[in-house]
């Protein structure tokens, strides 16, 4: 009970229990709508999230399917070059070509080889990448 002096008049206030449990529920109300709010937040945020995964997960796959048709590719330039070189070594037993096609032969082998050299060196490269997918 509360005695405010107004004057002459004393206005006695009594306190309502039943009015402090609404305050106190109207509070609670308003926690828990804000907690909603900030929930409801946070899964929008996990949505959006989630999406952003399965679209970088999209785009990985894409990237070990062009490393994957890469790799293909090279491995093609290898077996293309080797079998250049063996049908050189052939020609070169056969004793059918010159002194100077021979020599020039022998160069042509060696650019093979060394263009072999250069594409494995890059297949190895575009493996280590894969695997770091």
């Amino acid at each position: 009970m509360n005695l405010l002096n107004c004057g002459a008049e004393m206005v006695i206030q009594i306190e309502n229990p039943i009015r402090r449990k609404d305050q106190q529920f109207l509070h609670m109300q308003q926690l828990i709508e804000e907690k909603r709010n900030m929930l409801l937040a946070r899964q929008h945020k996990l949505k959006k999230a989630a999406r952003q995964n399965e679209f970088l997960e999209v785009v990985k796959n894409d990237y070990a399917k062009y490393y994957n048709y890469i790799a293909a590719q090279k491995h093609e330039q290898i077996q293309a070059l080797e079998l250049l070189n063996k049908y050189i070594d052939d020609l070169n037993s056969t004793n059918k070509l010159s002194k100077y096609n021979i020599e020039d032969s022998k160069v042509e082998q060696q650019k093979i080889m060394g263009e072999i050299t250069s594409i494995r060196k890059g297949l190895d490269q575009i493996m280590d990448h894969r695997d770091k997918f």
